[in-house]
């Protein structure tokens, strides 16, 4: 991760545009909105090391913890399991001026390919998120995340110099009640507006992830979320499968909770003012 300082506030490096997508209107979202390391209260964690195994949720109890109240034992790290399966926590809010309408818009418009760009070069749209790691995103389909949604990302925070060098992945959304959420659980995390979302990756090489995915009202306005990943791990069928084939270790899974952190403060700052400029134009246009 290679930092800028300016006025005592670092930055991360990120890719040079090519000249056509200079040439994009929202090119301006990926230039001018700078992009930056975890603040200092999670990079604080983060340089404390790996959390302890037993403060970790193993992926037998991965739905236990979801409840209108209440915390894990740790929100926010990393660490490996015993049976070589990588886990993170990632804690976080959004403030109560938020719009789940923007996320919900942004979901579209990045998986539609900028017709201005040739195929192989990168989806822009997407980039605007993760300047330093993003390089493509899509429906397999074409239209909807049904048959799940192909991505290509390195998740070192730059340490690749080449986001298209990525390994590219598919996302598949799972139902939760399949998988040992009960009707009555989910009921009742619905009445009290907490939402959770389950999926699970595949990639172009060997392995498997497993990813949960909780927000609900925050004691202190907007909403607060926690995301879950067990990398070695998928779903099928309504029964959770280890895959040991899976390369995951320490470094890879510290950096992909790194790379969520930077990506989603990032995205509080840019997609309020990229929304209000684009979401009236076609989901495919400029």
């Amino acid at each position: 991760m290679e930092l800028i300082t300016e006025n005592c506030m670092p930055r991360i490096k990120v890719p040079e545009l090519s000249e056509a997508e200079k040439a994009l209107p929202y090119a301006k979202f990926y230039t001018d909105y700078p992009l930056y390391p975890p603040d200092p209260l999670r990079q604080q964690i983060l340089n404390a090391g790996p959390i302890p195994v037993e403060n970790a949720i193993p992926v037998e109890h991965w739905l236990d913890w979801l409840s209108v109240t209440g915390y894990p034992k740790t929100v926010y790290g990393y660490t490996m399991m015993p049976d070589g399966c990588g886990f993170y926590i990632e804690y976080s809010t959004t403030p109560p001026t938020w719009n789940g309408a923007w996320r919900r818009w942004y979901g579209k418009w990045y998986n539609q390919h900028p017709k201005e760009l040739p195929e192989g070069r990168g989806n822009l749209r997407y980039k605007i998120w993760n300047p330093v790691d993003h390089w493509d995103h899509k429906f397999v389909n074409g239209k909807d995340d049904k048959d799940g949604v192909w991505s290509v990302e390195t998740l070192d925070i730059g340490a690749t110099g080449d986001p298209s060098k990525g390994m590219p992945a598919v996302s598949h959304n799972i139902d939760l009640t399949q998988y040992g959420l009960s009707p009555e659980k989910k009921a009742e995390l619905e009445a009290a507006d907490c939402r959770a979302e389950g999926a699970w990756e595949e990639f172009d090489g060997p392995g498997h992830h497993l990813v949960l995915r909780f927000s609900r009202p925050c004691p202190l306005g907007g909403r607060e979320n926690i995301q879950c990943e067990w990398m070695g791990y998928w779903a099928k069928d309504g029964k959770i499968i280890r895959d040991p084939e899976t390369p995951v270790d320490e470094t890879y899974v510290r950096n992909v909770i790194i790379h969520n952190t930077i990506e989603r403060a990032h995205l509080l700052q840019v997609l309020p003012d990229l929304y209000a400029e684009f979401h009236d134009a076609p989901l495919g246009d400029a």
